[in-house]
C-alpha cells in the first residue's frame, strides 16, 4: 500500500461584519491584527515592517481604527495595522485582550467574558500568519523578552512615576457651545476615545469644563481632531 504524503490543508476560522459586510480571517498565530492596503489610497509606506512566517517582509502603511461587529453584545475597537495583505486578519493581539476563542471544530468565536458565540465559516486555505518580529534575526530572542518594543497597539502601561503639569494663564477655561458632529466624524471621535482610554492615554474628567473638539479629514482618509487650549504661560 503506497503512503499518502500529502500534508492536509489547515482549516482557517472566518468571520464576517455584520455592519460593513468585511471577512475577517481569525488566526491566533498572528502577533497584531492587520488590514488590506487598498491601491489607490494616500497612505504613505512606513518604515515599520511586519513579516510574514516564512521571515519576508511585508510593507505596512500606517493604521486605522475599526470596530468589527461579530453579534456578540460588544464593542470591539481596535487600532489594525495597514499592510501589504490580502484579508483582513484579527489577530492575537485582539483575541487576548477582548478573550475571545476561537473554536475552530465548530465553526465560531467564543466570548470567554459573556459566553456569547458568533457564528463563522471554516475553510481550507494556505494563509501565512503575520509577525511582529523577524524570527531570523539574532536579535529575535531578545525582542521576545520585551514584546512592548514592537507592540503597536494594546494597554500601555506606564513604567515610571514622573508626573508632567502645565501651568496656563489664571481665567475661564476655553469653552463654547454645544454643536453636533457629523456622523461619521462622531463615529471617528467615538472609536478614536475608546482607544485612546483602552491604551491609556487618557482617563475619563470630572471637571465641568472641556474644550471644544473639531474634526478635520487627513491626507491618509482618516480623521484628526483639533482643539483649543488656554494660553500658556
Amino acid at each position: 500500500m503506497a503512503a499518502n504524503n500529502d500534508s492536509p490543508r489547515p482549516r482557517r476560522l472566518f468571520l464576517t461584519d455584520k455592519k460593513t459586510k468585511t471577512r475577517y480571517l481569525i488566526d491566533t498565530g498572528s502577533d497584531i491584527s492587520v488590514y488590506p492596503h487598498q491601491r489607490g489610497r494616500r497612505n504613505q509606506k512606513e518604515k515599520y515592517k511586519l513579516y510574514a512566517a516564512n521571515g519576508s517582509a511585508i510593507a505596512t502603511y500606517g493604521s486605522t481604527n475599526l470596530q468589527p461587529d461579530f453579534g456578540l453584545r460588544r464593542d470591539f475597537p481596535w487600532r489594525f495595522i495597514i499592510a501589504d495583505v490580502t484579508t483582513p486578519i484579527i489577530g492575537s493581539d485582539f483575541l487576548a485582550y477582548y478573550h475571545l476563542l476561537p473554536d475552530v471544530r465548530r465553526g465560531c468565536l467564543v466570548d470567554g467574558q459573556t459566553g456569547l458565540r458568533a457564528k463563522g465559516r471554516t475553510q481550507e486555505q494556505h494563509t501565512s500568519s503575520i509577525k511582529a518580529i523577524n524570527e531570523e534575526s539574532p536579535y529575535h530572542h531578545i525582542l521576545k523578552e520585551f514584546p512592548v518594543i514592537t507592540r503597536q497597539s494594546g494597554t500601555a502601561k506606564c513604567s515610571y512615576n514622573t508626573v508632567h503639569y502645565i501651568n496656563t494663564t489664571p481665567g475661564p477655561p476655553e469653552a463654547c457651545r454645544p454643536r453636533r458632529l457629523a456622523p461619521d466624524k462622531l463615529k471617528a471621535a467615538k472609536i478614536e476615545f475608546e482607544l485612546l482610554l483602552r491604551e491609556g492615554i487618557i482617563r475619563p474628567s470630572k471637571s465641568p469644563w472641556a474644550s471644544p473638539l473639531h474634526m478635520v479629514p487627513k491626507k491618509a482618509e482618516a480623521m484628526e481632531s483639533v482643539r483649543r487650549l488656554p494660553p500658556c504661560k
